[in-house]
């Protein structure tokens, strides 16, 4: 079993693709909790496919906005033919017995959203006081 728990930063933008999955035992599982552009969906399908993988557990996948919402693809230009394979791979994926997609959502947790309900009231508190607090700079 494999589980991933890293930042998406260029370098580990597909860290996990069809080199890393052939040199996986056959059978592998893959957990990827970290970001969907950590792994390539693409090699992810063909690792599935032949069994090299038996299984995946996904809670993100990389171009989850344009699955929300699909026709969204429709309302820009400039989609690259990268974006929508990878958008037609993580479809793909989706029909697979053997994968299981959760909802990215490990900040929706009762504490979690408290914290961020007291973090907005204070950092709109310090704003309208003069000294602003979290700035973005």
């Amino acid at each position: 079993m494999l589980t991933l728990h890293v930042p998406a930063t260029p370098a580990t933008n597909h860290l996990i693709s069809d080199a890393e999955f052939a040199a996986m035992k056959r059978g592998a599982v893959l957990i990827n909790t970290a970001r969907g552009s950590v792994v390539d969906v693409a090699a992810l399908v063909r690792a599935l496919k032949d069994g090299r993988l038996s299984a995946a557990g996904l809670d993100v996948l990389p171009q989850e906005h344009l699955m929300r919402d699909e026709a969204e693809i429709f309302r820009t230009d400039g989609h690259k033919e990268e974006e929508l394979r990878t958008l037609l791979a993580s479809n793909v994926l989706l029909q697979f017995p053997n994968v299981i997609v959760t909802p990215h959502n490990a900040y929706n947790t009762v504490d979690a959203v408290h914290r961020i309900i007291e973090t907005t009231i204070e950092n709109i508190e310090a704003f309208t006081g003069g000294a602003p607090r979290n700035v973005v700079s």
